[in-house]
């Protein structure tokens, strides 16, 4: 009887710790789970709040360059240590605005204006997705292998109904590779910035479209 007991008593023993250690990885999923949707939540907020400043200061700006200024500080100032230019195409080719960095002086508009064609300004701005420096290099960027190693860069498009309006380049040092989380802020506010280019440059909206 004593064995039968004590085999008994091992059973429940056994049940009973097999239910903690289930219960211990449901409370374990749980605690990630938890962790995982506030960090979720975290970053959807940090872009809506870097979104809704966004739209707040192109609605004090009077002109397309103080407006330009305004969304390259803006960017420089919510992601850490980079810069930003921002293309876009016209009747005869394309422009470029950017903000002088501390960290990157060696990247200067007359780079850019080399590196990149109309085509290419175009062809990034009718893409719906974010083009990385590999997708550009594909699509043609004449950038020099000296410049392209120091450089972590992505382009944001400002495309609308296939129109390639242009992007948002975005970039610092390649030891500091530009993450999905901070590419995803700017493309929050990549249709704001679109529809303020065209409201003071609508001949962009008549401008010829090349194929891609």
């Amino acid at each position: 009887m004593a064995q039968k007991r004590n085999q008994r008593a091992l059973n429940i023993i056994r049940v009973l710790k097999s239910r903690q250690r289930n219960q211990a990885k449901k409370i374990d999923i749980l605690c990630r789970d938890m962790v995982a949707a506030h960090e979720h939540f975290s970053h959807n907020l940090s872009r809506l709040s870097f979104a809704v400043s966004f739209y707040e200061t192109l609605l004090k700006c009077g002109g397309l360059e103080e407006a330009l200024d305004c969304a390259v500080m803006l960017i420089r100032k919510h992601i850490h240590q980079a810069s930003a230019a921002v293309f876009w195409v016209d009747s005869t080719g394309f422009d470029v605005h950017l903000a002088k960095s501390p960290d990157l002086g060696q990247v200067e508009k007359a780079h850019f204006q080399s590196w990149f064609s109309r085509q290419m300004v175009q062809q990034i701005g009718q893409t719906n997705r974010i083009s990385s420096l590999e997708d550009m290099l594909q699509m043609g960027l004449m950038a020099p292998p000296s410049a392209i190693r120091t450089l972590s860069a992505a382009a944001v498009p400002l495309g609308r109904l296939g129109q390639g309006v242009g992007f948002i380049l975005v970039y610092r040092a390649a030891e500091r590779p530009l993450l999905a989380e901070e590419l995803s802020r700017i493309a929050a506010i990549a249709p704001g910035l679109r529809e303020t280019i065209l409201s003071f440059k609508p001949d962009i909206a008549k401008s010829p479209q090349t194929a891609s």
